[in-house]
């Protein structure tokens, strides 16, 4: 069967090498951070017939980063008589062209979050990252990069703020995340997004209620209305972020439709 012509191209063919454990480096900016249980277990219970290649990009001064396998080779460094790992060496120009080839390679595996990818495709220069990154930084919301205990106003929910911008527009969209950035939510998450704006945005309640009178809502409800918002779910037989905006909806001062 003949090759098709319009394959795309592939780019530069790999060099396959062994590389100096010791020559390997991984970068914060695109990486997630190392899981030491899991290099634990695999330095641990470490075969070469279970390795495979590391993907890396050559640095300055002789060195490589990462792009694929940093716990397989921090398992590496770790073992005694682990001194040199099989290495795929790609053609990388500068941090953003191997954030790129992260992406690629962990877009589709199910153990990579979207907000690790979110991160990637920032320090790639994507242009709908970086939309996301100012809409939430002009709306008083933080995306923190490797969340623990999240603060008041801490959202790692990407995929629902990249939703909102697609249907509303990056303005509207940070006005409506400015609700619940003011709130003080610590997480806000996707169900708290839909949530304000199907109250601010559907016919139903377009005008009735103020954004201003809803934050003050969710405010004073707190985390009760989590709890409140899934009985009522529950009894009804709708989506949580449904039963969420009937909750706030019911304790907000309504406000008179203009003729």
């Amino acid at each position: 069967m003949s090759a098709s012509t319009n394959m795309p191209d592939p780019g530069d063919v790999p060099v396959l090498d062994w590389l100096d454990v010791d020559l390997l480096d991984v970068d914060p900016l695109y990486q997630r951070p190392e899981d030491e249980k899991r290099v634990a277990k695999i330095a641990e219970g470490f075969r070469w017939d279970r390795f495979g290649a590391l993907v890396v990009a050559p640095k300055e001064g002789g060195r490589f980063s990462i792009i694929d396998g940093q716990h397989r080779a921090r398992a590496a460094q770790l073992h005694p008589s682990v001194t040199v790992v099989p290495a795929v060496i790609i053609t990388a120009d500068g941090v953003a062209e191997e954030a790129a080839s992260f992406v690629g390679i962990n877009a589709k595996r199910k153990n990579t979050s979207a907000l690790e990818l979110f991160f990637a495709h920032l320090a790639t220069g994507d242009e709908d990252a970086e939309t996301v990154r100012q809409v939430c930084e002009r709306a008083g919301i933080r995306i923190p990069k490797h969340p623990q205990v999240y603060k008041p106003g801490d959202c790692i929910a990407v995929a629902a703020i990249q939703a909102i911008i697609g249907r509303r527009g990056a303005m509207r969209a940070r006005q409506l995340l400015e609700i619940l950035a003011k709130a003080e939510l610590a997480p806000i998450t996707a169900t708290h997004i839909k949530a304000v704006e199907h109250l601010m945005m559907a016919d139903e309640f377009c005008g009735v209620i103020d954004g201003e009178d809803l934050t003050a809502t969710v405010l004073a409800m707190g985390t009760a209305a989590d709890a409140e918002a899934k009985r009522f779910a529950a009894t009804h037989g709708c989506p949580a972020w449904k039963g969420l905006a009937s909750t706030w909806f019911q304790r907000c001062r309504k406000r008179r439709r203009a003729a």
